[in-house]
């Protein structure tokens, strides 16, 4: 039985520099065989995450990239409407307390 595909896989090539002789781990047998496959598991993941860990931070920076294109916009607008909003109302409140001023009384003698 050949290990070429071990071999292969375990094979990083320097790049991550955890490059490791499969012939040493294989003089041991299973357990060489257990440490192949862990190693070539521990890469495989290792590479996974770091693809993933890409995607995910590119779909962050697409989603920033809309609220700041699409939602802040509309909040401003949000904004200014109600502050429009409050001040009609306070010029009806005001016009409210003009026409509601209550007569004086006059001060009583004592």
């Amino acid at each position: 039985m050949t290990l070429d595909w071990i071999v292969a896989a375990g094979d990083t090539g320097g790049d991550s520099g955890s490059n490791f002789d499969i012939g040493v781990l294989a003089q041991y047998g299973v357990l060489g065989i257990f440490a192949i496959l862990l190693i070539v598991f521990a890469n495989t993941s290792y590479r996974r995450e770091i693809a993933r860990a890409d995607r995910l931070e590119a779909e962050v920076l697409r989603l920033n990239q809309l609220i700041q294109e699409r939602h802040i916009p509309a909040l401003e607008q949000a904004a200014r409407a109600l502050n429009e909003a409050n001040e009609i109302m306070r010029m009806f409140q005001r016009d409210a307390m003009r026409e509601y001023d209550p007569p004086r009384r006059s001060p009583r003698p004592r």
